[in-house]
């Protein structure tokens, strides 16, 4: 594992540079620690499910860089738009169906159910900001903690726990709980998971 500080100096371009080798990065967000991988590469997802000993019916979610590449991979509703315009970024995961056309960039493994309803988030804090200026692909997430445990908030905890993972950016203490999520279908909000953001 290589652990470096969200501020050091190109730690964004380093971070890119093993997610387009395939490799597994864990980064602060504005929430808890993320588990991260290429969301377009099928082994990388892959490895993402085995190492939190994920249930792989389970879908995974994805980080994207702002509102405009989320149009492009899901259907927007106007309670959709309403609830975007007004909380992304921010610590709110939207679950939607995606468009057709979009599967091409995402693997296969990543939405193992036939609903075609996935998880997204834009993210609203510094790490994440900056790793999206250097990748220009679409981040497949997870919080870092073994399926059915609590989240890990510090990076102590992830270098014990998860000694196997590639790289490790470290950035303190996680601000706050893991995220709202909320799936909307046909104008109507479902939540899934209470977090910071109240709908």
């Amino acid at each position: 594992m290589r652990v470096i500080n969200e501020k050091y100096p190109n730690m964004a371009e380093i971070s890119s540079e093993f997610l387009r080798a395939g490799k597994i990065i864990s980064f602060p967000t504005d929430t808890v620690y993320a588990l991260a991988a290429d969301a377009s590469n099928f082994k990388a997802v892959e490895a993402l499910y085995q190492i939190k000993n994920r249930d792989q019916k389970k879908p995974i979610a994805i980080f994207v860089k702002d509102l405009d590449t989320a149009k492009k991979i899901f259907f927007f509703d106007k309670k959709t738009e309403e609830i975007a315009e007004k909380f992304l970024p921010g610590a709110l995961t939207l679950v939607l169906k995606t468009r057709d056309e979009a599967t091409s960039s995402l693997a296969s493994n990543l939405n193992k159910n036939s609903d075609n309803f996935l998880g997204f988030r834009v993210v609203d804090n510094f790490f994440t900001k900056e790793l999206f200026k250097k990748f220009d692909g679409i981040l497949a997430v997870t919080s870092v903690n073994i399926s059915g445990n609590a989240a890990i908030t510090n990076s102590d905890e992830i270098k014990n726990i998860f000694p196997n993972i590639d790289l490790l950016i470290e950035g303190g203490i996680s601000p706050q709980p893991a995220s709202t999520v909320a799936k909307i279908t046909d104008n109507k909000i479902t939540i899934l998971r209470q977090g910071p953001v109240i709908l």
